[in-house]
């Protein structure tokens, strides 16, 4: 891993200077990505939480693993707390492909947007292709089974490695000529030989040969992983069985546990929460955000810790025995969540006390907490949580049938009779998830917020 480059290398992209890479992890992390072109399908999306949550349930054996970001710069990065503290990886499947030429290899292979994501770090991170397809080609050729065979038995500074190392980086230059999004690789300055003539690393741009080979040594290919239809059996059975003892969940909740840390996997990848922390303040106010503290709150919604794994762990063992959704995870509570300001106007407006409206605050972000745990991120997630907003919504019309005519303060007597009657409908049942009776009645703070319903008397009652 690493070795020094020659004198003068790469400076003019900062990669070799003498710096201290534990004082680049944290800039390098909240650098803002480069947009990519294009989306993954579904079924290679689902495929790499798959991956991501391999890692998230060998924590226990990793100890060094301290957090993993979802799909940011890369389709995650693991941190560490020893050096190379970052570890970029690159998530490839293909349903019937081999990386048989050092073209497919940068391309489908996804090296050369790895290699561009790479040289614009300072931290020296490692980097990894994980992929179901394998390195093919002869061994005799210039192929990528060549290029890992030399890697595996240590031989890039010999001529046989030289020689490869030119042939990657030419395939290289012939992407990065044609391409407008590899913004860190230089463009070729010289014609691009025919396949025969790449042995040479003479006429590559001043640098790169070398940037390349440092790259190389810092990159693990951890191909043949098991493709899109295997890889759920897979995981189970040789992470997540093996795990049970040390982890503390019987054998038979392996599945649950395997679908509660995809399921925290997937939530952080999708990042549905991408926007500043109070969205009603940053519309009339964007001036006041910095934007680097956005991106830090980003990279923080990203962020998959090892503490949130164990939680989500014992989430999945206490699915598989029924028990029901904790109120709180691991004893924390919910941090305030955003917004909330319509929820407070409303009951304001409705002449209740503070200790009401930071009671209704408190259920909010409890439901705003537990949802993105529990939901499957399948269509049905839509379904169970329309149904659930319809039959609160019923329940409110028939609240204020019942307070109609009636004297007294009605906003106290509406929170009163709407919190008796959302327990009393056992929701949950209704809607088939297992969800406390406070995370409801935190929905329906939540529905309130959104004006879907109010705390005053309506006209007319």
């Amino acid at each position: 891993m690493g070795g020094d480059a020659a004198p003068g290398v790469g400076q003019e992209y900062g990669l070799f200077a003498d710096v201290d890479p534990s004082g680049q992890v944290e800039l390098d992390l909240f650098r803002r990505p480069a947009e990519d072109a294009g989306a993954p399908t579904q079924g290679n999306y689902h495929y790499q939480t798959e991956i991501i949550a391999s890692y998230c349930l060998s924590l226990h054996t990793d100890t060094s693993i301290v957090k993993i970001i979802c799909e940011w710069q890369e389709d995650f990065i693991i941190v560490r707390d020893r050096p190379p503290a970052l570890e970029l990886v690159s998530v490839k499947h293909h349903d019937q492909m081999l990386y048989t030429t050092m073209k497919s290899l940068c391309d489908h292979g996804g090296i050369a947007h790895l290699f561009d994501r790479w040289l614009g770090y300072t931290s020296r991170p490692v980097v990894r292709l994980a992929s179901n397809t394998r390195l093919g080609g002869r061994p005799s050729d210039y192929t990528p089974r060549a290029l890992l065979d030399v890697c595996r038995a240590g031989e890039l500074e010999t001529q046989r490695g030289t020689a490869l190392i030119a042939h990657l980086a030419w395939a290289l230059m012939e992407m990065a000529a044609k391409s407008t999004t590899l913004t860190n690789i230089p463009k070729p300055t010289a014609p691009v030989p025919p396949k025969p003539n790449r042995h040479d690393p003479a006429g590559l741009p001043t640098g790169l040969f070398e940037m390349l080979l440092r790259f190389v040594r810092n990159c693990r290919f951890d191909c043949e992983r098991p493709a899109k239809r295997d890889i759920r059996d897979v995981n189970i059975r040789q992470i997540v069985e093996p795990a049970a003892n040390r982890l503390g969940f019987a054998l038979s909740a392996a599945a649950d546990v395997y679908k509660a840390v995809v399921d925290l996997v997937a939530e952080a990848s999708r990042d549905d929460s991408g926007r500043p922390i109070d969205l009603a303040q940053y519309l009339t106010n964007p001036g006041a955000y910095d934007p680097q503290s956005e991106i830090a709150l980003t990279v923080q919604r990203r962020t998959v810790s090892r503490d949130a794994v164990l939680d989500a762990i014992r989430l999945g063992a206490r699915r598989a025995i029924g028990d029901p959704v904790p109120l709180l995870r691991s004893g924390h509570t919910p941090p305030r969540a955003p917004g909330g300001h319509r929820l407070t106007e409303k009951m304001r407006d409705a002449l209740m006390g503070d200790d009401e409206r930071d009671n209704a605050l408190s259920l909010r972000d409890l439901w705003l907490h537990i949802w993105p745990q529990i939901r499957t991120g399948f269509p049905e997630d839509i379904e169970a949580q329309f149904r659930l907003e319809m039959e609160i919504l019923d329940i409110v019309r028939r609240v204020r049938a019942q307070l109609a005519g009636k004297d007294g303060h009605y906003g106290i007597q509406f929170q009163a009779l709407l919190h008796a009657e959302l327990r009393k409908a056992e929701l949950s049942q209704k809607i088939g998830v297992p969800l406390d009776d406070f995370h409801i009645l935190g929905y329906a703070y939540e529905l309130s917020d959104i004006c879907k319903f109010g705390f005053s008397r309506p006209a007319g009652g």
